[in-house]
């Protein structure tokens, strides 16, 4: 008789330990369905804002290059430019006259 009530608790206790197992594996599962959806999502909205700013910067670079396009030396007079007339070249100096740094 003794020996049927201890068998008895060691099921229940098996039962009970299995059962609470298979509920913390469900929530798990539950909780990674969850993110796994909110991840996709999140990647879509942010694939949707890569493709609008790649089209403004796209117009942008269209813009640059018509404006780029439309400079002209008369353009450049109009705003005040005035053709250089000296020239000035700098030249490398390759002499004792270069300062060398300690290292």
């Amino acid at each position: 008789m003794v020996e049927k009530v201890l068998q008895l608790n060691r099921e229940k206790t098996i039962f009970w330990t299995l059962m609470g197992v298979l509920l913390l594996s469900l929530g798990f599962y539950m909780y990674s369905i969850r993110v796994t959806v909110s991840n996709v999502v999140a990647r879509q909205s942010l694939e949707t804002e890569i493709s609008v700013l790649t089209l403004s910067i796209g117009s942008q670079e269209f813009q640059y290059i018509t404006k780029r396009n439309a400079v002209t030396l008369q353009l450049a007079h109009s705003l005040g430019f005035k053709d250089a007339i000296t020239k000035t070249y700098i030249s490398q100096k390759t002499g004792p006259e270069v300062a060398i740094l300690p290292r």
